[in-house]
């Protein structure tokens, strides 16, 4: 048998409590590990899910990449989105009232 660092302790206990609440059967902490594990044994695609979730967040190179494929649209681009905000929102470009 190995141990293994477990940081989620406190949401172990809440969760081991409110199975108590919910069902009226007290388990221990290792009963409640064994079932969230045979859970994710039989979910194995939600797992593999949500792995692949946590990867597809981008890096800050990737952003970096990203924001550095914006074009420079010209002389006046700069107001572009004040004139966004007009036709959306109405009112005149002068408008400094928020909304």
């Amino acid at each position: 048998m190995s141990a293994v660092k477990f940081d989620l302790h406190d949401e172990l206990e809440e969760l081991q409590a409110r199975l108590y609440r919910d069902t009226g059967v007290k388990l221990t902490k290792k009963e409640v590990l064994e079932i969230i594990f045979r859970i994710g044994a039989e979910q194995y695609d939600l797992i593999v899910q949500e792995i692949r979730s946590r990867e597809s967040s981008l890096d800050d190179e990737t952003i970096q990449k990203v924001l550095s494929l914006a074009e420079d649209l010209g002389e006046g681009s700069e107001n572009l989105s004040l004139q966004v905000d007009t036709v959306v929102y109405g009112g005149s470009p002068d408008d400094s009232g928020h909304r």
